[in-house]
């Protein structure tokens, strides 16, 4: 037993729980840095403090110590950032059951051969009083590598996930007919978004980051008050399931793809139906604004088309029809001038948007292509496919730079940051790899053994991606 648990032993309930709350911070707010890392190494307090606070509090007490101006050594920060990785990693399960944390401690940390993380495995073990499985090797994904923290709540798989410009709030849309918002910063549920009576197939955060619009298989969509979580107003017109949308720079418009075969173009503020674009022969699965919200370029799988369509009036600007088969995705350059579609006939295609032309045809994947990102740059691709692989082209000479080889399984979404050095993929093998694009280097593999990762996102700032996945987890 430790000297802090014998002491909390001596307090009542009241003056323990006010210990527990506050004796980090006061040694944080006095400098009382070996202190402070004596406490948040020792296993009984972060047991109690788990058990009376909650695993969020327990996680920035280390926060305390690691961001602020306590007198650290290298070493006893770096213990202190291992033991919050651990915590952090395994938060949706201690969140539900707390006599999990010394297996997790040990499944996470056991490699790490640092005299304090041993001594708190040490501890952690000494704590039980009845048998329990102790693992003889790290069996968990370690400490701060791979996913930092995994979001728990969807019944059913998640479709699509949108960022707010500012980095800080997170939407999710699911199967299970609702959508969750998401703080990021302390990874938390903020609320469920509820109205929707099918799947939920896409979100789109209006650049404002108030409202947020969601498209889904009950033929709606749904305009939501981000803060509240109000629904503001039920978008209704479409005649089937919809499976995009997008929202104009101003965050005053909208456009929604739908398998009626049609686009819609809606006032934001009071929901009206604006125009509807006609003319594709097939559903449709992807739409994208320009950001000069003038143009809307859309795909269809079955019809094989991608069209150019006038926002202010809603005439179909020009059909192509190059692909032989179904497309699947399509990205704008920044400058809004070009466009890259990806298809089922494992070619991508780059458009130039004022004339209609195909400029060049991308050739290279042996299987069909299902993602596609433009950097910043305007000047490169990353393509994602079936063949499981992503490819860099240079969109202006049509040229594949480098394939990025690593993927078990198919690849189905890509991500580049804001930067444009760095990509994110998405795969069925369960994992996320994160590359260098100029060197077509891997730089790390996330790991998710719960469900193949459908779809991936960046935060503006660069640092944070959320991925969704099948096993109806954000991570």
């Amino acid at each position: 037993m430790s000297k802090f648990k014998k002491r909390l032993g001596k307090l009542s309930p009241e003056k323990r729980l006010y210990a527990l709350e506050t004796l980090p911070g006061d040694f944080a707010s006095n400098n009382k840095g070996e202190r402070l890392h004596q406490l948040l190494t020792d296993f009984d307090f972060i047991e109690a403090k788990l058990d009376a606070v909650g695993v969020q509090a327990l996680i920035e007490d280390y926060d305390l110590a690691i961001i602020s101006d306590v007198l650290l050594s290298p070493e006893q920060t770096e213990t202190l950032k291992l033991i919050q990785g651990a915590i952090r990693k395994s938060a949706h399960v201690l969140e539900r059951d707390k006599t999990q944390l010394a297996g997790h401690l040990w499944g996470r940390l056991l490699d790490f051969e640092m005299p304090h993380i041993q001594g708190l495995l040490e501890q952690a073990r000494q704590s039980k009083d009845r048998p329990w499985l102790r693992p003889l090797r790290a069996n968990l994904e370690r400490a701060n590598e791979g996913a930092l923290r995994t979001l728990v709540g969807h019944t059913s798989g998640v479709n699509a996930v949108a960022i707010a410009l500012d980095g800080k709030t997170a939407i999710s849309a699911s199967a299970d007919g609702t959508l969750k918002v998401w703080d990021l910063i302390r990874a938390t549920e903020l609320r469920t978004l509820t109205g929707h009576v099918r799947k939920v197939y896409a979100v789109a955060i209006a650049p404002d980051g108030k409202t947020a619009i969601s498209a889904s298989e009950d033929s709606t969509l749904k305009v939501w008050d981000i803060n509240s979580g109000s629904l503001l107003r039920t978008l209704t017109g479409h005649t089937g399931p919809v499976y995009a949308v997008a929202i104009t720079l101003d965050s005053k418009q909208a456009v929604s793809a739908s398998e009626d075969k049609t686009l819609k173009i809606w006032d934001l503020l009071s929901g009206i139906c604006l125009r509807t674009l006609t003319g594709h022969t097939g559903p449709v699965y992807a739409v994208a604004i320009t950001l000069d919200s003038k143009q809307a370029v859309s795909t269809s799988w079955s019809d094989n088309t991608l069209k150019i369509w006038d926002m202010d009036s809603g005439t179909e600007l020009k059909t192509q029809t190059r692909h032989t088969s179904w497309v699947y995705a399509v990205a704008i350059t920044r400058d809004g001038k070009q466009a890259v579609s990806a298809s089922d006939d494992k070619t991508l295609k780059v458009w130039d948007l004022l004339s209609g032309v195909c400029l060049r045809t991308l050739t290279g994947h042996t299987a069909k292509v299902q993602a596609v990102a433009i950097t910043p740059s305007a000047i490169i691709a990353v393509s994602a496919s079936d063949d499981k692989t992503l490819k860099v082209w240079d969109l202006l000479s049509g040229v594949c730079l480098r394939t990025l080889m690593g993927h078990i399984g198919e690849v189905y979404g890509v991500a580049i940051t804001s930067d444009g050095l760095t990509a994110i993929s998405a795969s069925k093998d369960k994992t996320l790899k994160v590359w260098d694009i100029d060197s077509a280097r891997e730089i790390k593999a996330l790991t998710d053994d719960s469900g193949k990762v459908c779809a991936v996102a960046i935060a503006p700032d660069g640092k944070t991606a959320i991925s969704a996945s099948r096993d109806n987890t954000l991570k």
